[in-house]
């Protein structure tokens, strides 16, 4: 029996909308999955979500998600 631990972001979504005074605001939602697995086979899993903005430090992100934010924010 071996047990391993899987992080990946695993849905990455570009969010356009407005503030609350107007302006666009355009953002990246990530949903993390987080599975343990015996023998390959998942016994668990659960997601958790943040929000990336222009201006935040997107760096320790995995290299997709830093792909994408690049795209739609600039490198």
């Amino acid at each position: 029996m071996a047990l391993t631990k899987s992080v990946t972001a695993d849905k990455v979504e570009v969010v356009t909308g407005q503030d609350k005074d107007g302006n666009d605001v355009t953002s990246v939602q990530v949903r993390t999955a987080t599975r343990v697995l015996e023998d390959g086979a998942v016994i668990s899993q659960s997601y958790h979500r943040h929000v990336i903005q222009s201006g935040d430090d997107w760096s320790a992100e995995p290299s997709n998600v830093q792909d994408i934010c690049n795209a739609v924010f600039g490198a």
